[in-house]
């Protein structure tokens, strides 16, 4: 488990503990063997990077000696033992010394514990803690302890209980020395049964003898050296008495040399004899080897010797073995001499970045949620180091627990940046899978249980691992992805499946690598899935996003806009934090790492290189590699290290940049390497070893693939999985921009042949559109190491090499002959739903056949490579441009073949919100398709189509509709549908007059060429009209009755949808209960939420909230689901403004202001916006619904001149003759106030509008009784009272009241109330006016609305 606080990185809890004490002799100590046996631990505040556990005897003995001399160490820096100090140096050994342990034991059988001493210090306890601190440290090479943090009161209980004798030495004075426990001895707590061998380190008292002899040219780093000595090796030898040979008194300018050279080979020797022993590790031998080079200094007789380091050196170089004994203090294997030395391997310096990112996990890991979604994005110049960073962390992340998924967009492959997106939830989707499946759970059933089936099949186009989750193992198409699925419909699916993958409980890390190289749409794709998860805690809670990019992006560059969005949402938690250049110390310490030698010994050298490079990263690894492949920096056998000559190193000529240096090693390849670098560097980063196999023939000296170790080796390459990656995308543009301009076009154009003719592109015909492609031709020539699966990406490889080069400098036949390349690459990525992909290669298709273009020669290669790019570009939303493309089509084909490219045009119209274009355009298709649209449409015409509509329906019973299925649809027919439903989509939202005309056309044609789903639109519209403009309820309940057969017999499709909102929203709603109504609504939500399909979705939720409204559901609940919907259409603002209309109209009613228009951050800043905006883009619809929410709230308040204004404006909408479920309310608002002004004297006209009104109300009661009888009621007695019929206006008004309750009406039994109060008022009945005001007032309440209760009692 990750640990739960954070300083530096993950560290781990100290425990504090009360423990005894017990004071040992250090000769003792070293004579009971307990250094061999028992873990002694360091008590300051570095202890928990120095309790690492060691794995064998010898290891512990070593790295308990380490500790114990780093104590002593330290005590002699304090204390300044030596000249300047009353101790001398020359007389102390071990037996002068008393260490004092802290021990804990457990309690004794008897009950009683041992003796105990409390301890002021917190004693460091090993536990497993401990050890994950342990893999941190090693895993990021911190050469530095990481500081403990357990929270503010643990923080303060370590301030308050600091350790006053750690690395103390103290004098043994008349007051005493500090005593042990009295009762126990060393050998007593080593010998006591159930001690878990477990001690702290916490002091060192010194005791000096007197009478010994007194040298006063013993420097103290001697003595050091020799007890140092005799806690590794275990003896009393004094190697400053065996080694150190005094000098001449006399030192002259003639023996200076030769005193020199004998201290030179002196050390040598003392250095080569204690590694020859064997019983010292050799970083030991190393370091006693350098106490012991001394200079005497010149003086007087009592002259000190000057060592060649200090003891604060020592301190360091103990402290560093301490802390990762494996790399400082530990002998390396044989592998460590015989192997290459690689630098670039593990992350270095990076301390403040490291501790900022790995803080955010921890919080996670605690519960600590932000109040967005995690986002961090890395920044960096070239070669500082990004993506080694961040994939460090990930590596980390993973093992550890989290589900990591990482992608990286290409240089160049921004048209493929959706899929790689894509691939960052398919690969997340393999993780959880394997993750599962090795805890013997099943993934599956997990992601089944949080996600519907419907929804595991439609995004299973995009996410191949879902087909195995969905169990379609098959490639069919799902039920959404047909032409008219746009990316707007992806970003609405998306978000759902990350949402429930998160609901799984798994920690989840999405890395995105090369995030400049990101397109729009997959911005807009990865952006929504961010808000998405910020907007729920659950969700927040197991997420993070890690973006790199790199420095110098332009103000153009979508991610820029993107990085401003992010910065102010507030669902989004961002952190920014930038790599700057490696200081000095981040290279001193790269160095010691790789050399594992101590940092005194290596500071020249990084001093060097961090001039040389100014601490580039990329750099400073290049350099250093450098280095080592020239030998100035090699192994030294007799010095049992690397080593170099700093002058020589200093005064090489290397490179001014990273990318000269790049190009300068190119030098050292050998003659086989170089070209298969070469030919690496032209597919981008990284390509697929299984497409370096059939390189062999284009490629001199056997192919790439026998030169893959030593690129390897060389640390110009990697593999990762079956990736054959280029260590640094600097190291490819490097080798890629120093290829000679003729052969790199040689180069690319032979890539690109060769794996063309291995899958056989040049045999698979081109005629036809995108979806009659048949990839089943395709085959792989001569290749058994090439899977089936491998052949896509191949072609996709093939067309980018090719067209990588010039078309200018190719012959036209061959230009052709690779346009046609594209178009295979093309169709198969729109197979694959990746239209980004397949858009870029229609276009490098086009730009070949420059020339060429609609010759017989490529007549049906331009038709399909610009069919292509239209629908994928629509797809993408790109609709200027896929308007263009489709345009040319039909400008080039004859009308009747060009039905696909008309499709395309009308659904650009469509996407554009410009319906009268689409309408026009459509008008104009079914002209040409011979149906019978007049130019100008009028009340006879449209009467005399629906009744020659109805005459042919009349030959048919519903079940006999329902079988005029012909089988499956022919291309043609099914453009022709298509094309129809869209016209009428268009239609229906601009409320053409045209609109009946096309739905008689569209009904007629399917009764004669079959009915399929996307007929029951047109079906539903005519029910729809025969209520609106014939009255006839009868025929549109036949039609509502077809429109479901039809509906039944069809599966899930957008076209459905559709029809369904229709169908419920406007036809059957006349028929049903308000309930029934918007359960209905609820259902066709749920399906088209699991397609994606965005519009439908939102619509059928509108219509749905709005029959909750009327159906009396609570204003306050119906507030808030208006709001959770406002935040998941952020990003569909033309859809948003419809329920922004409804949100005012539930605001007024309740008297409070929401954070609906907030949410939008001032692009839908009012109503009046919205007006406006309505009114320039002629949506009538929206500027209906506008007023009727104007009307409704001047009504409820009283304001009968105001309302009398928005009803006119309202009414002068030509889509208010079409009634809606808000009509009936309209209609009914306004009878009440036609009947109000003829009270009050307005005249006689009133009373006969009212009375119109009236009969309607009467008529519709017969055909729903549930949504109409109170309504009819209320204005009945209206009519009776403005008729002075008093006992029967009272009785109506009581019927009106009492109706309403029973269908659960509050809100019309509310105005019942108030009306009646009104009535009652009016005949000075004031009592029982004032109940009804107060009941009216209790019946707003219940419904929520508030300042309408108010306003009414």
């Amino acid at each position: 488990n990750i640990i739960s606080f954070f300083e530096f990185s993950y560290v781990s809890i100290t425990n504090v503990m009360s423990g005894s004490t017990i004071s040992v002799s250090l000769q003792d100590l070293l004579n009971s063997g307990a250094l061999a046996t028992s873990t002694f631990q360091l008590k300051n505040e570095e202890s928990t990077t120095f309790n690492i556990a060691a794995s064998n005897s010898s290891q512990m003995q070593m790295l308990n000696a380490a500790k114990i001399s780093l104590l002593l160490a330290r005590a002699f820096a304090k204390h300044r033992v030596g000249a300047h100090s009353s101790i001398d140096a020359s007389s102390l050994q071990l037996g002068d010394f008393s260490i004092h342990l802290g021990y804990s034991l457990p309690p004794s059988p008897d009950g009683v514990s041992a003796p105990t001493e409390n301890l002021n210090e917190p004693l460091i306890s090993s536990d497993d803690s401990d050890a994950s601190l342990q893999f941190i440290s090693e895993f990021f090479d911190l050469d530095k302890p990481l500081p403990q943090f357990t929270g503010q009161q643990q923080q303060q209980s370590l301030q308050n209980t600091t350790t006053a004798f750690n690395g103390q030495m103290q004098i043994n004075t008349t007051t005493g020395t500090r005593k042990p426990a009295p009762t126990l001895t060393f050998r007593d707590v080593l010998s006591a049964e159930g001690f878990d061998r477990v001690w702290t380190l916490i002091s060192i008292d010194c005791n000096p003898s007197t009478n010994r002899y007194v040298s006063t040219t013993t420097p103290p780093e001697h003595t050091l050296g020799d007890l140092i000595h005799c806690i590794f090796s275990g003896s009393n030898l004094r190697l400053s008495s065996t080694i150190i040979q005094r000098p001449p008194d006399n030192i002259g300018s003639i023996s200076e040399g030769r005193a020199a050279k004998m201290n030179s080979n002196t050390r040598g020797t003392t250095f080569s004899t204690l590694v020859g022993v064997g019983i010292l590790p050799t970083s030991i031998c190393r370091l006693l080897s350098d106490f012991f080079q001394c200079e005497p200094s010149v003086g007087n007789e009592d002259r000190l010797h000057t060592c060649q380091i200090s003891i604060l050196d020592a301190i360091e170089d103990l402290e560093h073995m301490c802390a990762y004994p494996q790399i400082y203090l530990y002998d390396p294997g044989m592998d460590f001499y015989s192997k290459n030395l690689l630098f670039g391997q593990r992350l270095y310096g990076r301390k403040a970045e490291l501790t900022q990112l790995l803080g955010i996990t921890t919080r996670l890991e605690g519960g600590l949620i932000s109040s967005g979604a995690e986002c961090v994005l890395v920044s960096g110049g070239a070669g500082s180091g990004k993506s080694h960073f961040v994939n460090n962390v990930s590596t980390f992340l993973s093992n550890i627990g989290w589900i990591v998924s990482t992608a990286s967009c290409g240089r160049d492959m921004g048209h493929r940046s959706s899929a790689t997106v894509l691939s960052l939830l398919d690969t997340l989707i393999v993780n959880i899978v394997a993750a599962y499946n090795s805890e013997g759970k099943s993934a599956i059933d997990a992601l089944l249980g949080v996600l519907d089936s419907t929804t595991l099949l439609s995004l299973s186009a995009y996410l191949p691992s879902l087909r195995i989750v969905s169990g379609n193992t098959d490639r069919s198409t799902p039920p959404n992805n047909r032409p008219e699925v746009s990316q707007l419909q992806l970003t609405f699916l998306l978000p759902r499946l990350l949402i429930a993958i998160l609901s799984l409980n798994r920690k989840v890390v999405l890395f995105l690598d090369n995030f400049e190289h990101v397109d729009s749409s997959a911005l807009a794709l990865l952006s929504e899935l961010l808000t998405s998860v910020g907007r729920l805690p659950s969700s927040r809670s197991n997420f993070l996003f890690i973006g790199c990019y790199r420095d110098g992006i332009s103000e153009q560059n979508p991610l820029t806009i993107l990085a401003a969005e992010l910065r102010r949402h507030q669902d989004i938690s961002l952190t920014e934090m930038r790599l700057n250049r490696l200081s000095i110390d981040d290279v001193t310490d790269i160095i010691m790492t790789e050399l594992r030698l101590p940092r005194r010994l290596v500071l020249e050298l990084a001093n060097i290189v961090h001039k040389k490079t100014s601490g580039h990263a990329l750099f400073v690894v290049q350099l250093l590699n450098s280095l080592v492949r020239d030998s100035a920096l090699a192994y030294s056998p007799m010095k049992r290290r690397f080593d170099w000559d700093s002058a020589k190193v200093r005064s090489l000529k290397t490179a001014d940049s990273v990318a000269s240096l790049i190009v300068s090693n190119l030098n050292s390849l050998t003659p086989g390497e170089l070209p298969s670098l070469r030919a690496l560097s032209c597919f981008g980063i990284q390509v697929k070893l299984v497409v370096l196999a059939l390189l062999k023939d284009v490629c001199p000296f056997g192919g790439v693939e026998p030169y893959l170790k030593s690129l390897i080796e060389g640390g110009v390459v990697e593999m990762k999985d079956s990736l054959v990656v280029f260590t640094h995308d600097l190291i490819q543009q490097g080798v890629y921009n120093n290829i000679p301009t003729e052969e790199r076009r040689r180069l690319h154009l032979n890539i690109g042949v060769c794996l063309g003719m291995k899958v056989s592109l040049d045999q698979h015909s081109m005629v036809g559109q995108l979806q009659e492609m048949d990839f089943s031709s395709l085959s792989v020539e001569a290749s058994r190491n090439v899977e089936s699966q491998e052949i896509n990406a191949i072609i996709g490889i093939a067309a980018n090499q090719v067209n990588r080069v010039d078309p200018s400098s190719m012959e036209r036949s061959q230009r052709i002959r690779f346009a046609q390349w594209n178009m295979v690459a093309a169709s198969q990525f729109a197979k694959r739903f990746n239209f980004g992909a397949s858009a870029h290669y229609c276009k490098k298709g086009i730009d070949l056949l420059y020339d060429s273009l609609w010759c017989n020669e490529t007549f049906d290669l331009s038709r399909a490579l610009h069919e292509g790019a239209a629908s994928a570009l629509l797809f993408l939303g790109d609709i200027s441009d896929a308007q263009k493309y489709a345009n040319v089509v039909i400008d080039n084909l004859p009308f009747a073949d060009s039905l696909a490219a008309q499709y395309m045009v009308l659904r650009s119209w469509e996407r554009m919100g410009k319906y009268e274009e689409q309408v026009d355009r459509g008008s104009a298709i079914l002209r040409g398709l011979n149906f019978d649209i007049p130019l100008e449409p009028s009340p006879l015409l449209i009467m005399d189509a629906m009744a020659h509509i109805s005459n042919i329906a009349s030959k048919y019973s519903i079940e006999q509709i329902a079988k005029l299925r012909s089988g499956k649809v022919d291309t043609r027919k099914k453009n022709i549908l298509l094309s129809l439903n869209s016209i009428i989509t268009g239609a229906l939202r601009s409320s053409s007059p045209f609109l009946p005309l096309i739905t008689c056309a569209v009904a007629n044609y399917s009764l004669q060429n079959g009915v399929y789903e996307e007929s029951a639109l047109s079906f539903a519209c005519l029910g729809y009209f025969k209520i609106a403009l014939v009255g006839d309820y009868k025929e549109a309940r036949y039609w509502a009755d077809a429109t479901k057969q039809i509906l039944n017999k069809s599966g899930t499709s957008i076209a459905g949808s559709r029809a369904r909102i229709l169908l419920y929203g406007f036809v059957e709603c006349w028929y049903v209960s308000l309930r029934e109504t918007g359960s209905h609504l609820l259902g066709i939500n749920r399906s088209a939420v699991a397609m994606g399909d965005v519009e439908s979705a939102v619509h059928s939720m509108l219509f749905s909230l709005r029959c909750s409204f009327y159906g009396s559901e609570n204003l306050s609940l119906l507030l808030q689901s208006h709001c959770e919907l406002m935040r998941t259409m952020k990003r569909y603002k033309e859809l948003a403004k419809l329920a922004l209309i409804d949100v005012v109209m539930i605001e007024t009613l309740i008297g409070t202001k929401s954070n609906a228009f907030d949410i939008f951050e001032g692009t839908i800043p009012t109503e009046n916006f919205i007006l406006a905006d309505a009114k320039a883009k002629q949506n009538i619809v929206s500027i209906e619904l506008i007023h009727t929410r104007r009307f409704f709230t001047a009504f409820w308040f009283g304001d009968y001149q105001k309302a009398n204004e928005s009803y006119k404006a309202a009414s002068s909408v030509p889509s208010s003759k079409m009634p809606k479920l808000w009509t009936i309310y309209r209609e009914c608002y306004k009878a009440i106030i036609t009947f109000h002004m003829y009270a009050e004297g307005e005249g006689e006209e009133w009373l006969q509008e009212g009375m119109k009104l009236l009969s309607k109300f009467q008529f519709w009661k017969t055909i729903s009784k549930d949504v109409i009888e109170s309504k009819f009621l209320l204005l009945q007695a209206e009519y009776h009272a403005v008729s002075c019929e008093i006992s029967k206006a009272r009785a109506s008004f009581e019927a009106s009241i009492k109706s309403a309750r029973d269908h659960g009406y509050t809100n019309e039994q509310g105005l019942a109330f108030e009306r009646y109060g009104t009535f009652l008022e009016a005949l000075v009945e004031t009592t029982e006016a004032s109940v009804c005001y107060k009941s009216a007032h209790v019946c707003y309440l219940q419904w929520g609305a508030l300042a309408l209760a108010e306003h009414v009692w």
